[in-house]
């Protein structure tokens, strides 16, 4: 199982669940192909030597695996999120940005993602055989066959597409494993609030980012806040998602997991999709 990457931070953040194409790098993994390398490597450098072993707080791995275990025992969900990314600027400032997502899943094969907002008005389907994205803003749409499981879907469209998305990871059937596989040293910060919940604050280092999550502290161990820090990124640029609306049991008809192409849209190539429409040719006036 690969650990897939964040957004857009060009997502532009966050993007195949929520239908936009992701260029940063996630907390469990995978590098993009920069010449960056792979994380996952280093972590099997890193078994060999007992000097690098992960410096793991138990308290910090029992919330994140109360966190895990609790949604990846979830049949059917949907959340919002109101994220916010920096973008560097040639000159070092920071631009921000934000995008508002929702997302509903049932298990083991449906998804449905809405992303509005600065960089993206998209749309994005998987109905077990299928991924669409729908882009309204350029009135376009990919599909593509893909496996028939989610965690499948997503290595396959990372795999074959260069998808990275970060959010994707609270997707998983196991999302302890995927967060962790690179993590090098974990910490529980103490009790916060996010929006007037208390939480478990858990912070997380690897080796290219640094990683925050905020954890419901009551009885449902929801994610509520997620922080990620691209250390090895020139003027470290963050990227930070707020969860909100959390329905562990909504009631999801198959036809939300099914797209309708609307009268006048395009379809184009899933690799190409966000390239330029061809230019219209004039008539010769004859």
């Amino acid at each position: 199982m690969k650990r897939l990457l964040l957004v857009t931070m060009a997502f532009a953040a966050l993007a195949i669940l929520f239908a936009s194409l992701a260029a940063s790098e996630p907390p469990g993994g995978k590098d993009g192909k920069d010449g960056k390398g792979d994380e996952r490597a280093s972590a099997g450098d890193k078994d060999k030597d007992p000097k690098n072993e992960a410096k793991i707080d138990p308290k910090a791995d029992k919330y994140l695996k109360a966190m895990s275990n609790y949604l990846a025992g979830l049949k059917t969900y949907s959340f919002q999120v109101e994220e916010f990314f920096d973008e560097v600027q040639d000159d070092g400032q920071k631009i921000q940005f934000n995008n508002e997502r929702q997302l509903s899943v049932s298990r083991p094969n449906k998804v449905f993602g809405e992303n509005v907002g600065d960089t993206a008005d998209s749309l994005f389907y998987y109905d077990g055989k299928t991924a669409i994205v729908y882009d309204r803003k350029q009135k376009t749409y990919a599909t593509e066959k893909v496996p028939d499981t989610i965690d499948a879907m997503l290595d396959d469209l990372h795999d074959r597409f260069d998808t990275h998305q970060t959010l994707a990871d609270f997707l998983f059937a196991d999302p302890y494993k995927v967060l962790t596989e690179n993590v090098e040293s974990a910490t529980h910060v103490g009790l916060s609030q996010v929006s007037k919940v208390k939480c478990h604050h858990l912070a997380f280092q690897q080796r290219r980012l640094d990683w925050q999550i905020w954890i419901d502290a009551g009885d449902k161990p929801l994610p509520r806040k997620f922080l990620i820090t691209f250390k090895r990124e020139a003027d470290e640029p963050q990227y930070i998602a707020l969860f909100r609306h959390w329905d562990e049991n909504p009631k999801l008809t198959d036809d939300l997991f099914v797209f309708k192409a609307p009268e006048g849209v395009r379809k184009v190539d899933f690799l190409n999709r966000h390239a330029e429409p061809p230019p219209v040719k004039k008539g010769s006036g004859k």
